[in-house]
């Protein structure tokens, strides 16, 4: 009875891995330099659901603000990825850019904090 029990959980845990293997990676377009994500920015952070709101000018500086927070920093690309870093607070993570029919959207995910932020145009 045993010896099934364990060939029973091997195979769901194959099979839930295999599912999982087969899922598409997290992704956007890919972001050739920090010009891709020039302007002014707007819409929902969470945790808290608070408005967003962000500035990428061209040299890669940025500000942000939400509820009592201003911050600033930089944005760099490399590989077609883009990161960013904030102060005060030491944000960091990964933006993201999705182009869906010509609605442009960025999402920024912050790697150590519950920090997502998800802005369209101004």
């Amino acid at each position: 009875m045993i010896r099934m029990s364990r060939g029973i959980l091997l195979a769901a845990v194959l099979v839930l891995g295999a599912g999982c293997a087969s899922m598409p990676p997290v992704a956007g377009a890919p972001i050739a330099d920090v010009g891709d994500l020039v302007g002014t920015w707007a819409g929902t952070v969470t945790p808290g659901d608070l408005p967003f709101y962000l500035t990428i000018n061209p040299g890669g500086t940025l500000t942000a603000a939400w509820g009592p927070n201003m911050t600033w920093g930089t944005v760099t690309t490399r590989d077609g990825q883009a990161t960013f870093e904030m102060q005060p607070g030491a944000y960091e993570g990964s933006i993201r850019l999705y182009d869906e029919g010509g609605t442009r959207r960025l999402v920024l995910d912050d790697q150590w904090a519950a920090f997502n932020a998800q802005v369209a145009p101004q």
